[in-house]
């Protein structure tokens, strides 16, 4: 899918020079079986790694063909006799959001966050999460197709198990399409974190109506992974952070044909 920027769309000589269009033509299909990106582990995956105090934000197109999916993970690595936990993304048996924040890298202190809504099966959807670092069921939001979702509104729930007072840095590997031995059966484009809690606006502008958009000028942008753009095929294995901080993932129990161009 090409997207236009706002001088294309004015067109012929009125477009300003060097005006060039956003492209999104590739996605990543994941198997359910085998199949994941390890994108290693980075301290800036970690919320408020900067301590800068802003919040933490997810932003990704998906489409799952059934529920129970898993989708974003830096959760369950094994060091020193224990797992240690940071968060998951995920739907849930009845086909709904949840984000799981731990704390004390422990899941014995969590707060599950999770959408009413029940995302549409084989259908491309846009998710944005935001945390703010807070500790009430207010300071999680999440906006599905540019629809906000929050306890205030109605359409989330929060619950807190345990003592929840922050999330830890740990060992953890972030993964796409991966919990534990469990691989989720997804199509995963345009992933983003960021070192803040985006504004409603600002998810509602990344939704842009059903269309993928550039994200580089957001502020505290610190993960990109375009899952294939632009180059297609030719980048396998690996999946180049578009971020200022590089920090590549690697298709693993994944072929090339596993980047297709089905994309929102």
């Amino acid at each position: 899918m090409k997207i236009l920027k706002l001088g294309q769309m004015l067109g012929g000589s009125n477009a300003p020079s060097g005006a060039s269009e956003f492209e999104n033509l590739y996605s990543l299909s994941f198997d359910g079986v085998d199949d994941y990106v390890d994108l290693g582990d980075a301290d800036v995956f970690t919320p408020n790694n900067s301590g800068a105090n802003r919040g933490m934000s997810f932003s990704f197109w998906t489409k799952i063909p059934s529920l129970q999916e898993k989708m974003i993970n830096k959760s369950y690595a094994y060091s020193l006799g224990s797992y240690r936990f940071e968060y998951r993304i995920q739907t849930t048996f009845e086909g709904k959001l949840l984000l799981t924040l731990y704390s004390a890298e422990t899941s014995s202190n969590r707060i599950d966050f999770k959408t009413t809504t029940v995302l549409s099966l084989n259908t491309w959807h846009h998710v944005s999460l935001s945390w703010n670092l807070g500790l009430t069921n207010a300071d999680i939001v999440a906006h599905l197709d540019g629809v906000k979702h929050s306890v205030a509104n109605g359409n989330a729930t929060w619950n807190e198990v345990g003592t929840f007072t922050g999330v830890v840095n740990t060992i953890n590997p972030l993964e796409f399409a991966k919990l534990l031995n469990v691989y989720g059966q997804i199509h995963l484009d345009e992933v983003a974190l960021f070192d803040d809690a985006i504004s409603d606006s600002t998810a509602v502008s990344i939704y842009n109506s059903g269309s993928p958009t550039d994200l580089s000028s957001i502020p505290y942008l610190i993960g990109w992974w375009r899952n294939g753009d632009t180059a297609g095929t030719s980048v396998y294995p690996t999946i180049t952070d578009d971020s200022s901080n590089s920090n590549d993932g690697t298709m693993t129990n994944m072929d090339s044909g596993d980047i297709v161009t089905d994309v929102p």
